[in-house]
This record gives C-alpha cells, sequence and structure tokens, in this order.
C-alpha cells in the first residue's frame, strides 16, 4: 500500500511549551497561560491545520477548475468549557472574491471538505462550515 507519512520532532521548553520541527522548518508551541506566550498553544494550532488545509486545497481546486478566484480568505473558530477538554465546536468562514456562479464555488467547498486530510482526521462531523462570495468590482 502507498501512503504518505509525516513527522514531527519536539523539544521540551522545561516549563509547559517546546520547540518543534517538521522537516526545515521551526516553530514555538507555549501557552499565554502558564507559559512564556513564545508560540500559539496546541489547540490554535489545530485551527491553523484545519485552516491550512482547507486553504491548501480550495488552492488545488480552484486551479484545476480553472475559476476566476481574486482571492479569499479564512477563519476557523473553535470553543469548549472550562471543565472538558474538548472542542465543542469547530467553526469556519471563508470569503471568496470571484465573479463565478455560486454552485461552482460551493462545489470546491464541498471538495476541500471531501479530500482534507486534517479536516477528515478531526471530523467532518465536528466542523462547519460557511462560504461569503464577494462580488469584486470589474
Amino acid at each position: 500500500m502507498e501512503r504518505l507519512e509525516y513527522s514531527a520532532h519536539l523539544k521540551w521548553d522545561g516549563n509547559v511549551g517546546s520547540m518543534a520541527k517538521v522537516r526545515e522548518f521551526e516553530f514555538s508551541i507555549d501557552t499565554n497561560t502558564d507559559g512564556h506566550n513564545a508560540g500559539p498553544n496546541p489547540t490554535e494550532y489545530l485551527l491553523a491545520a484545519i485552516g491550512g488545509c482547507l486553504t491548501v486545497n480550495w488552492g488545488r481546486l480552484i486551479r484545476k477548475m480553472r475559476l476566476d478566484v481574486r482571492g479569499f480568505e479564512l477563519e476557523v473558530r473553535g470553543w469548549r468549557g472550562l471543565d472538558e477538554p474538548q472542542l465543542k465546536e469547530i467553526t469556519y468562514k471563508i470569503t471568496v472574491f470571484t465573479n463565478e456562479a455560486e454552485k461552482k464555488i460551493m462545489r470546491v467547498k464541498e471538495l476541500a471538505e471531501k479530500y482534507g486530510t486534517v479536516f477528515n482526521t478531526v471530523g467532518a462531523e465536528k466542523i462547519r462550515g460557511e462560504v461569503k462570495i464577494v462580488k469584486p468590482s470589474p
């Protein structure tokens, strides 16, 4: 079976954070509550990973479908109760700047969610997405 493999190496900072290395990229993971605020916390990275997954797939699909999209912006949000260590809701809103038909843009949303590795690992049933189409002036 062919497969894609991923890995990350993390080194503890002696408090609650770490320095992560993925391929040739390094970044801090920390908290702003009891850490040194040296980087986003793991939950924020999870939300960014969901957004990054969607962004990669939207970009690929826009190119593949040869759509005229001038740009898009994505915001991912999540919340949890103070007493439960699990996000209760994850939502995203994508704003797409295009004159393409809504049907085509909604097809991109459908396919981006269907083929998103991080999106599906977290669970499509846990994430709700909304699309806003903005028609740019000529």
